[in-house]
């Protein structure tokens, strides 16, 4: 019963190539494989390839694997502990927090886990001795590393929850050369997008559609699975004035071929590209800044490590259940934070996590205060509470300012595209060049800006920002376009 949770009604659960069956009978013969995953996976994806107004390539690809993880249980090597924390990422961190703390003896005397994952291909599986082969790696490898135990999951009793993730355009008829069709349909949209746009023309793009089914089992009987549509476009636009000529990249993923919009993403950035040829390069400057659109999200990331069981067993979240998401004095709005599996159509929405925990809404923050840590299996059971499995989709709660309002009042700097922008996940500070913005003047007038660097620290900003009540959906965030800093620097000339 289990298995069928998540899947949509009359989807075909896609074969990876892989007997599974066959293959969880050997993972349960292998010696030192504690505790085993599989996910498999299935793919069948229509990709199209454009160079200006002449279609370059089509083609149809298919891809199938089995993601194997091995857990080990071991005696702790002789190597003194190490005192650093465990890294985030799994299999590759030394001694667990509470196990670095231990005295050397205590250490040595307790059993500890290490894990590996691999993947293997239809034709790993097809020969016997070519699996025992990886499956013996895999354990020698989940052996290197010492790590504080945790478990897989177990199937939850209620099953696992529905979630639309399926485009219902790819996929109700299940026709023959369906994903070629709506592929078609997509191009002569974006070029009729393109053609409508004054100066600007298309210098290549790239369309792909994707039907995903996914199959996940371990030893502790979890089994599920579900089935998915991804679509993903990758564009460049070129404006053109005299002999001038500047460009905008496109990079989208959803889940539904509508939610690319691919009218009204052309008819942005092709605005985009033609301000660019105008921006200038702006003034050193210390102020009021709005983060909008495309740019947005990415700035926010250190909220999601901060929120995070693994942050708060490090002993490094930011994050201090019942107490305000900022410690500084509070001149803005209250943000609120969830992490949400269940959206639909989110392209982090799913059933289960990669471990088969079950998809859930948390709320993290709210009004301000913080109110839950998101949490995988792992760090769910170093910390005794209950596993939300892994950080899904960023919802933000809407504010009351219109964003037109945002921009007012003295001179107000609006950032829509970074070059680059990656904030440090710990400290919260960042530091990126400005691809294109607008300065808003008091007079009302509007000057393109590019270059500069905007810097700050996200986690001081928060104490003033201004949301607003408009809201967007990009794939894995929903929430305010547009959020106004009262403090940022920007270094230009």
């Amino acid at each position: 019963m289990g298995e069928q949770q998540g899947l949509p009604a009359g989807q075909p659960e896609a074969s990876t190539g892989v007997d599974s069956e066959a293959l969880a009978a050997q993972l349960d013969q292998i010696a030192g494989a504690s505790e085993w995953q599989v996910r498999q996976v299935a793919e069948r994806e229509t990709q199209l390839f454009v160079i200006g107004t002449q279609v370059e390539a089509r083609r149809t690809v298919t891809n199938q694997r089995a993601q194997v993880l091995i857990l080990n249980d071991h005696a702790a090597h002789a190597a003194p502990a190490r005192t650093v924390a465990p890294k985030a990422e799994a299999g590759q961190d030394g001694t667990s927090a509470a196990a670095a703390s231990a005295p050397p003896e205590l250490a040595q005397t307790q059993p500890v886990r290490g894990w590996a994952t691999f993947t293997l291909l239809a034709a790993d599986a097809s020969d016997p001795a070519r699996l025992r082969a990886r499956l013996d790696e895999g354990v020698f490898m989940a052996g290197l590393t010492d790590n504080q135990p945790y478990h897989l999951p177990t199937l939850p009793p209620e099953g696992f929850p529905a979630v639309q993730i399926s485009d219902p355009a790819l996929t109700e008829s299940g026709a023959s050369g369906q994903l070629e069709r709506e592929l078609e349909t997509a191009r002569a949209t974006l070029e009729a997008a393109v053609a409508a746009e004054v100066g600007v023309r298309l210098s290549s793009a790239e369309l792909f559609l994707t039907r995903e089914s996914l199959r996940v089992r371990n030893s502790r009987h979890l089994t599920g699975a579900s089935t998915g549509t991804r679509v993903a476009l990758d564009a460049i636009l070129i404006a053109r004035e005299g002999e001038a000529e500047a460009e905008v990249h496109i990079e989208m993923e959803r889940r539904r071929l509508a939610d690319l919009d691919l009218g009204g993403t052309i008819a942005a950035y092709a605005g985009y590209a033609r301000d660019t040829l105008r921006a200038v390069t702006p003034p050193t400057s210390r102020g009021p800044v709005v983060v909008s659109g495309p740019a947005l999200p990415a700035l926010l990331t250190p909220l999601i490590f901060h929120a995070s069981a693994q942050a708060r067993f490090l002993g490094i979240s930011r994050f201090t259940l019942g107490q305000p998401l900022t410690g500084a004095e509070l001149r803005g709005d209250r943000l609120s934070l969830s992490s949400d599996a269940l959206y639909p159509f989110g392209t982090k929405s799913a059933p289960f996590d990669a471990e088969g925990v079950p998809a859930t809404r948390v709320a993290l923050v709210v009004d301000g205060v913080v109110r839950a840590h998101w949490a995988e299996q792992r760090y769910a059971e170093y910390l005794g509470i209950p596993a939300t499995g892994a950080f899904a989709n960023l919802v933000l709660g809407a504010g009351n300012w219109p964003a037109a309002d945002l921009v007012n009042g003295g001179t107000v700097y609006q950032i829509v595209e970074f070059s680059f922008m990656n904030p440090d996940p710990v400290s919260g500070d960042f530091a990126s060049e400005i691809r294109l913005g607008y300065r808003h003047d008091p007079d009302g007038t509007v000057t393109p800006i590019k270059g500069g660097t905007l810097s700050g620290n996200l986690f001081d900003a928060l104490a003033d920002i201004r949301l607003s009540h408009e809201t967007q959906f990009a794939g894995d965030y929903v929430g305010p376009v547009a959020l106004r800093f009262g403090q940022l620097t920007i270094a230009g000339e």
